[in-house]
């Protein structure tokens, strides 16, 4: 009996060790900081890159952006707008294995040239899927909490 338990230990300590570890969390709110960071540098490759390859950014009031060369175009499009500044704040990371949704809120603020800034506060929820040991972003949409105007 005692070796049998013994064995049992031993079993699960195998196991545990192989299961992928909870880190979306953490790594997700590297991400975001390091998004928000970018967005106000206006780097777009970098934004880009936090995108896996079958990603798909679903804005408000735009039809859904597929795969790299349309995120990077929705990108390129949204900076243009002026100078960017952003906090992305996570609510809630929820992970499974390879899979983790976050969902979370918004502030930003769009200064264009020589005009007054606009200013935002929303909410959105990201699906982060991990390959090869980096999250990335399979699904982004998000929205804005203001009225729309009559």
């Amino acid at each position: 009996m005692k070796r049998l338990s013994v064995f049992a230990i031993l079993l699960f300590a195998a196991c545990a060790s192989t299961m992928p570890a909870n880190d979306a969390e953490e790594a997700i709110r590297k991400a975001d900081a390091e998004f928000a960071t970018n967005a106000r540098a206006g780097n777009v490759a970098a934004l880009a890159a936090v995108y896996a390859d079958d990603a798909v950014i679903m804005p408000p009031n735009a039809p859904a952006f597929r795969g790299p060369d349309a995120i990077r175009q929705f990108w390129t499009g949204f900076l243009a707008a002026g100078q960017i500044d952003v906090a992305l704040t996570p609510d809630k990371v929820t992970q499974s294995g390879d899979l983790a949704a976050e969902i979370g809120h918004y502030d930003l603020t769009i200064t264009p040239k020589g005009a007054a800034p606009i200013h935002d506060k929303g909410k959105y929820l990201v699906t982060w899927r991990r390959t090869g040991g980096t999250w990335k972003i399979i699904g982004d949409i998000f929205n804005s909490d203001q009225p729309l105007p009559r």
